[in-house]
């Protein structure tokens, strides 16, 4: 299996979009306490992989993420185990 196929496998179980080179997802959730708490929890986990998110947020219930390896200038399996991390905390959107 190609590269590409793999790539449109992950991103078809994972709804994200490839944009610019970067994984794209935006969640919306019930209230901005639910964003920084998510955003706490996923602090840890950043951390712990050594590789960060950049994310913006907007209105007060919107949180978009673009993820990529800078030292790569691309997307790598690094930005699949983030993502995955960051679905699993903002789909529970446990406060």
């Amino acid at each position: 299996m190609n590269l590409f196929i793999l790539l449109n496998i992950n991103l078809d179980i994972m709804s994200w979009s490839l944009k610019n080179d970067k994984l794209v997802k935006e969640f919306k959730v019930d209230k901005f306490s639910t964003i920084i708490n998510n955003l706490n929890k996923l602090s840890l986990v950043a951390d712990e992989q050594n590789h960060h998110p950049d994310f913006n947020v907007f209105g007060y219930n919107k949180i978009r993420f673009e993820l990529s390896t800078h030292d790569a200038n691309s997307v790598t399996e690094k930005d699949y185990s983030l993502a995955k991390s960051i679905d699993l905390i903002f789909t529970d959107e446990g406060d």
